[in-house]
């Protein structure tokens, strides 16, 4: 890959810089889209979308592909727990639109093709090991690919996850709830024989353990992706024997036991270390943060894919604007892209939190569901406070 030049580099090509680069290269800008890996790929992620993302999806032109796909539709979440209590909420749109459940694997390769159709330059296997920086200032990105690459880009956007070379290089990130231990998390499918030992139909589950948890759900193809979040040093104790810590510390929960004693693998574990609430801030001009790389939210209440959308919404005009005017990312565009960011996203950031901390304490559990269909009302309407307040007028424009 020789040094080119572009309007836009955006370094990563899950959800937030695939559906970015989708909306640039609509719009005519010259946009290069990089990641490390080749697609389809799988990654670690609980594969549900809340019931707001219909009307994302709808502006990018996939909401029917979604739909051909045979996604699964999700109306409920049901919280268990080691002592086998329950409370089940409705999590369904209030217009009737469920929530989705969605491989990664099919979802960032549609996309990501989307992009290219539109006229982006997709780069794959292409990782971006840092940035281009001349005077203090981003101008593009390097890496490897098949060989050495050089990207220089007049905007350039980091986009490539958590643990982000580019952030590392061009800012400052910090930790939003430091009271937690080091989180782990792992990923696999199953396919199942057992109908009690899927996710039901209609469910996104959500089965507590001692420290962490497992997240269910059936995906388009029927299969039941598995997503937990374990302390790390419940990873170490077993050095790294994932099959154990399943086992020895996920099976503690008898609905997760069934799975995992009757389901079948399908393929193995994906894996992420040192998972955490974070926000990043850019400390050099030229580049903006995007998706993961600019902040994190607690994943159990849902809204990590869902953010990651609504980021590459939040942002696009921005940089439109700035390609149109031939502006370059100042100061005054950074602070605008973190204040909007943060006005957007705070208040869910906020409810998740709250989330981790109420539901990860199975007893808590325990208590709530002896109060029967009050703890369903009360969960219901706290899910409900982590959407956007105008998001059923979102989801119909």
């Amino acid at each position: 890959m020789p040094t080119s030049d572009y309007d836009v580099a955006i370094a990563g090509a899950g959800l937030a810089g695939a559906s970015l680069a989708l909306r640039l290269a609509r719009g005519g800008a010259k946009v290069a889209l990089l990641d490390a890996s080749s697609f389809p790929r799988d990654k670690v992620c609980g594969e549900f979308l809340s019931p707001e993302c219909w009307g994302v999806l709808d502006r990018m032109g996939l909401a029917g592909e979604v739909v051909d796909a045979g996604y699964h539709a999700i109306h409920f979440v049901r919280i268990s727990t080691p002592g086998r209590r329950e409370i089940v909420a409705e999590v369904g749109g209030r217009d009737g639109l469920p929530g989705i459940g969605l491989s990664r694997s099919w979802l960032d390769a549609r996309i990501v093709q989307r992009a290219r159709e539109a006229g982006a330059d997709v780069f794959e296997a292409s990782r971006v090991v840092g940035a281009i920086i001349e005077a203090d200032r981003v101008v593009g990105v390097c890496g490897r690919g098949s060989e050495p690459f050089e990207v220089r880009a007049s905007i350039t956007i980091a986009a490539d996850g958590r643990h982000s070379a580019l952030v590392k290089q061009t800012g400052r990130t910090r930790g939003r709830s430091w009271s937690r231990p080091r989180l782990f998390g792992l990923k696999r499918h199953y396919q199942t024989i057992d109908p009690e030992a899927a996710e039901r139909p209609g469910t996104v589950g959500l089965h507590l353990v001692r420290g962490g948890y497992g997240g269910t759900c059936l995906i388009e193809d029927r299969s039941t992706n598995l997503c937990a979040l374990l302390p790390e040093s419940m990873v170490k104790e077993r050095r790294g024997d994932l099959d154990r810590v399943a086992r020895e510390c996920l099976g503690r929960n008898p609905v997760l036991a069934r799975l995992l004693d009757s389901g079948e693998p399908l393929g193995d574990w994906k894996t992420v270390a040192n998972v955490r609430v974070q926000v990043s801030t850019p400390t050099l001009l030229g580049i903006l943060y995007l998706g993961d790389a600019q902040g994190t939210v607690d994943p159990l209440g849902g809204q990590g894919m869902t953010m990651a959308f609504l980021g590459a919404e939040v942002l696009h005009p921005m940089v439109q604007e700035a390609l149109a005017g031939h502006q370059t990312v100042d100061p005054d565009l950074q602070s605008k892209v973190q204040a909007t960011w943060h006005r957007r996203f705070d208040r869910r950031v906020h409810w998740c939190r709250a989330f981790h901390h109420l539901l990860i304490n199975p007893a808590f559990i325990d208590l709530g569901s002896t109060l029967g269909k009050m703890a369903s009302t009360v969960l219901a309407g706290c899910y409900r406070q982590t959407r956007d307040h105008d998001w059923l007028a979102a989801t119909r424009s």
